[in-house]
């Protein structure tokens, strides 16, 4: 489903006319004296051009600079129908040679007869095998990058049986590894421009600084560089190193295979809500500032290249992707479509800001697209398709986040001015970004209507709603929520009315008064108090909803709202003997609803396409349903199908139907009398909310007035709730 984008399809040497220069290697093994180590060659150019600025002319002229990287058997022009592989380094056996092309050994009588080490069409090592030191068996060939050899391998004296393991081998030409482990110090200057000489002048010092000696440059790929990475990298989201070292003039670094769910497979799995999914990528962006720390950074990284281990943690599977900072120009990369432009132009870089737009693509395929990158969601190799404009009605917060990673223009991506004094690389604040972009997108953002309607037959209304609907900010946090209470008045035109009026007002004031819903009374739902907000870094995110505790503040405001109703229609010289009500009262934010439930009104909730009636009525007529004596076709036309067993302010208690909903973006909550169920059925219901309606609005007018055509024997009320 998820495939590589092939990286045949961008040339691998620019065009004659194209602005950015190649590095053309030294081919004198003369000049490899102790101490000097060769550096690549500029073609001629015109102009010196900038080892990390890249402009948007220079994209649309000069094609992608990238390595060679394609499956063993086609790597060469002639090759025997039986592969022979030089059991130093791996490499085939050239047709009409004697020698490794690679390493240089010389193949016996016996190995050019076919008795050595040989590979099958597939690339599968047969025959003689190559054994790491002493307990790695390498198999197949996976793939080769300039000069270095990836083949599956298992450790063939693992407790328990064979384990899977890569075997990364390259020919041993002596140190390679010429810069210091650690990162190189920070720039007080922006990646995009060098200090000049007048700026020295300016800045107050006495005089020029003395010339100092510049490090030597590392010859890349380098297995030395990368096992030494490794192994400095505070973090157990790289695969661990089993074997580092040279056996038979060839390097070798054997490292685990890490396994469990991808990233894709983290994305397709439905339990995973936006929470969760974000605070992998979190994870993800601590690993790659991890490597930064210790003068690496990744190239690209794609969502089949890091998996979620039994144990919960992430990782990344390879570790090629690897480079080293400073990354020269002209060196060699994969280059897919997930590589940033300016290394796919062959520009290099001096801080870890390219792998931002790889991230950036990540999450892109993953939230967006849900595929692999195709050279269709770009303008030109290295410039994607501007963002907004293509989604214009995305998330505001998801939009910026993919407009500060993944665009072209280096300077445009994380960090803001004022986080770049922390940390140049832009992770800090990325990783804060996903934080509060995975609470934003998991909170749903709520849109409500409301329409209430005396019907066709009846003179007056009994029904009464109430709806309160707080919307609160701070920095990048916000919160949605709605109380949302109906009832429907029985017991005669005055009693009626009267009793669903009083149960609004105790309902109101009974659940304002606790702290869960004091937004709805002036207060806030974040937990902090404004003047004292939390230190930096700190999440200003509402607390979690309490699911259980409002489930029992909804019950006994329920329950005295029934006791208040019912003492006041047995007062002396009343009047309103009998009189009562039904009762919905419903907490919804983005997140959770929460339901309490007394008669037959009723609330619903049409999520993924299907739509769920949350309350069970209170009627005898259901019961009957519920206890199989008549079906549900034979209770439509029940005459007494409107008598209920449990009412506000029936009897001296009540008996309060409680339950509760997970409410994803794009869900509908729909909260209503039963003079609209009446007449309008819940497929009737279905197809309005999932198919005709376009905002909240849309789909409560119609209904009431949907009802009223369908007759309205009684008042209908409605209360909608879009979640966004």
């Amino acid at each position: 489903m998820h495939t590589e984008p092939s990286s045949n399809d961008h040339e691998t040497q620019t065009d004659s006319n194209g602005d950015v220069p190649l590095a053309m290697p030294v081919d004198n093994a003369d000049q490899l004296t102790d101490g000097f180590i060769p550096m690549a060659l500029p073609v001629e150019v015109a102009e010196e051009v900038s080892a990390v600025n890249i402009s948007q002319s220079e994209l649309s002229d000069s094609p992608p600079f990238i390595s060679s990287e394609e499956p063993v058997a086609q790597n060469y022009s002639k090759v025997e129908a039986r592969i022979i592989l030089c059991k130093v380094c791996g490499s085939q056996r050239l047709q009409d040679h004697n020698s490794c092309q690679d390493c240089g050994y010389y193949f016996t009588e016996q190995e050019l007869a076919g008795d050595g080490l040989t590979a099958d069409d597939s690339g599968a090592v047969v025959g003689s095998e190559i054994v790491v030191a002493g307990r790695y068996k390498a198999a197949k060939i996976l793939r080769e990058f300039a000069g270095i050899k990836i083949q599956a391998g298992v450790d063939i004296t693992a407790p328990g049986g064979p384990v899977d393991v890569l075997i990364y081998s390259q020919a041993d030409v002596g140190d390679q590894n010429e810069v210091p482990s650690a990162a190189p110090p920070e720039s007080d200057e922006s990646d995009d421009f060098l200090p000049s000489f007048d700026d020295a002048l300016l800045s107050g010092t006495s005089g020029i600084e003395a010339t100092r000696e510049m490090p030597k440059l590392l010859m890349w790929p380098n297995l030395g560089w990368l096992r030494s990475t490794l192994d400095a990298a505070e973090t157990n989201g790289l695969p661990k190193v089993l074997f580092g070292g040279t056996e038979n003039a060839t390097n070798y670094l054997v490292v685990e295979v890490p396994t469990g769910k991808d990233l894709w497979e983290i994305w397709d799995d439905e339990s995973q809500n936006a929470g969760i999914r974000f605070s992998y990528l979190q994870d993800l962006a601590r690993i790659l500032a991890s490597l930064h720390k210790v003068g690496g950074f990744l190239e690209f990284v794609r969502p089949e290249s890091v998996v979620l281990t039994s144990e919960g943690k992430l990782k990344l599977k390879d570790v090629l992707e690897i480079l080293p900072l400073p990354f020269p120009p002209g060196s060699p990369v994969r280059g897919t479509l997930y590589t940033p432009p300016e290394l796919l132009a062959g520009k290099g870089c001096t801080s870890p800001r390219p792998s931002l737009y790889s991230f950036g693509a990540l999450i892109y395929s993953l939230e967006i697209l849900h595929r692999e990158l195709s050279e269709n969601d770009f303008e030109k190799p290295g410039v994607p398709k501007p963002f907004i404009p293509r989604f214009p009605d995305i998330h505001p917060a998801f939009g910026r986040l993919i407009s500060k990673t993944f665009r072209t223009e280096i300077h445009a991506r994380f960090p803001t001015d004022e986080a770049g004094r922390d940390d140049k690389s832009g992770f800090t604040e990325l990783i804060a970004t996903l934080a509060s972009v995975g609470r934003s997108l998991e909170r749903g953002r709520l849109e409500i209507a409301s329409w209430t309607t005396t019907g066709m037959v009846r003179t007056g209304n009994e029904d009464a709603f109430a709806l309160m609907h707080a919307t609160e900010s701070r920095q990048d946090d916000l919160t949605d929520t709605a109380l949302v209470f109906l009832a429907d008045g029985m017991g005669g035109y005055e009693a009626g009315e009267i009793a669903a009026a009083m149960t609004m007002q105790i309902l109101r004031q009974s659940l304002t008064l606790h702290k869960m819903f004091s937004q709805f009374a002036g207060g806030s739902a974040f937990t902090n108090d404004a003047a004292s907000p939390p230190p930096k870094g700190e999440s200003h995110a509402p607390a979690e909803l309490d699911v259980e505790a409002c489930k029992q503040l909804f019950k006994a405001a329920l329950k005295e709202a029934n006791r208040q109703i019912f003492t006041a229609s047995r007062a002396p010289g009343s009047k309103r003997r009998g009189m009562g009500c039904t009762a919905e009262a419903a907490y919804i934010d983005g997140k959770n609803l929460v339901v309490g439930h007394v008669g037959d009104s009723r609330v619903y909730h049409l999520s993924q396409g299907e739509l769920i009636q949350v309350t069970r009525d209170q009627t005898l007529v259901n019961r009957l349903v519920e206890l199989g004596s008549i079906t549900a076709e034979e209770a439509e036309d029940h005459p007494r199908k409107n008598e209920l067993q449990q009412a506000i302010g029936g009897q001296p208690d009540v008996e309060v139907g409680i339950y509760h909903a997970r409410v994803l973006p794009g869900d509908w909550v729909f909260v209503c009398s039963d003079g609209l169920t009446n007449h309008i059925s819940n497929n009737d219901l279905k197809t309005m909310l999932a198919n005709e309606a376009q905002s909240a609005q849309m789909a409560a007018r119609r209904l009431v007035n949907l009802a009223n055509i369908e007759g309205a024997t009684d008042n209908a009320t409605v209360v909608v709730i879009r979640c966004t």
